[in-house]
């Protein structure tokens, strides 16, 4: 039986990627930083993961033949993975690194690693880069810089997998509660005119749980390669009108400029610079990854928000953005 050690699996992601590893037969150690009795793994362990001791006492004492990082964030902490990881592969939880491509889809050739030396930066809570020189998003930049130490180390048995925007029950970001209560109150919902009916950069939860555990197959020869892993050919009116069906209404949907819309109205966007969604055709023929229906996922995403009733924060300029419908 192979064994996983899982950072971050008691998280939005780790929960969904630790109960398809014990589905299949993989003993399953979680880690994370607070004390948890139960949950979905065979054991359980905490640690700070940026601290590099405890990272190494941990390893130390699992002896994992896989690694799995969802709570990777900042370039030493892949560098404190190389100088101690032993096992036979680490699998890194990237997140959409890739430059600007202006409505073209995304493939894993895209990325390109950035030049330099990895930025020693202060970090919060979350242990994510605070500030970005190129204007883009920390946690982007963070990831950035995680995959380019990757690429340069040859050694490590890495590999990686890059989901865009993910969603589903209990969603910390509450990104996708913002467009729920919007469709749920009837009014209209400023989408960015440019790209709301292209395909969207988006994932189910349960989807890149399934494609982690995918990864962490030890028969696949795999190392040394990053995989896309999302919905094919979703946009964000397609999800918009997919909530509205399941919500048994209609989506009033009102298309302006992109640069115009306030911020928190559309969390996905999608900025129309960046990817067009992802080609996911590696991920299906090397891992045998299948993304779920979107109607699947919804119904799952709907169930928890009914009972949890979460709120997005930009629901708050909610005034303002009908205002500026009626007006344009």
């Amino acid at each position: 039986m192979a064994r996983a050690l899982v950072l971050g699996g008691a998280g939005f992601i780790g929960v969904a990627a630790c109960k398809e590893l014990m589905r299949r037969g993989v003993e399953t150690i979680a880690a994370g930083r607070k004390e948890r009795p139960y949950g979905t793994f065979t054991s359980y362990i905490a640690l700070d993961r940026t601290d590099e001791e405890q990272l190494k006492r941990a390893l130390d004492q699992v002896q994992p033949d896989v690694l799995l990082d969802l709570a990777c964030f900042q370039p030493s902490e892949v560098q404190a993975v190389a100088r101690n990881f032993t096992g036979r592969r680490y699998v890194f939880i990237s997140t959409g690194v890739y430059p600007e491509l202006n409505g073209q889809p995304a493939r894993e050739e895209d990325f390109v690693p950035l030049e330099g030396e990895p930025p020693v930066a202060e970090s919060n809570d979350l242990g994510v880069v605070l500030s970005s020189p190129r204007g883009i998003s920390a946690y982007i930049e963070g990831k950035r810089w995680c995959e380019t130490v990757l690429a340069r180390d040859q050694k490590l048995p890495w590999t990686v997998i890059r989901p865009p925007a993910v969603f589903g029950a209990g969603d910390h970001s509450l990104r996708i509660a913002a467009y729920i209560q919007r469709i749920a109150d009837g009014g209209p919902l400023l989408v960015p005119a440019e790209s709301y009916e292209r395909q969207a950069g988006l994932a189910w939860a349960k989807d890149v749980g399934y494609a982690c555990a995918l990864a962490c197959d030890l028969r696949k020869d795999i190392a040394h390669k990053a995989y896309n892993v999302a919905f094919e050919g979703v946009s964000l009116r397609d999800l918009i009108e997919g909530v509205a069906h399941a919500l048994g209404v209609s989506a009033q949907m009102h298309p302006i400029p992109f640069a115009e819309l306030p911020a928190g109205a559309s969390p996905y966007g999608p900025d129309p610079r960046r990817a067009a969604g992802y080609v996911i055709e590696r991920a299906r023929r090397e891992l045998g990854f299948e993304p779920s229906a979107l109607e699947e996922a919804l119904a799952e995403t709907l169930a928890w928000y009914r009972v949890a009733h979460p709120s997005h924060p930009g629901y708050a300029n909610r005034a303002k953005e009908l205002a500026l419908a009626r007006s344009s």
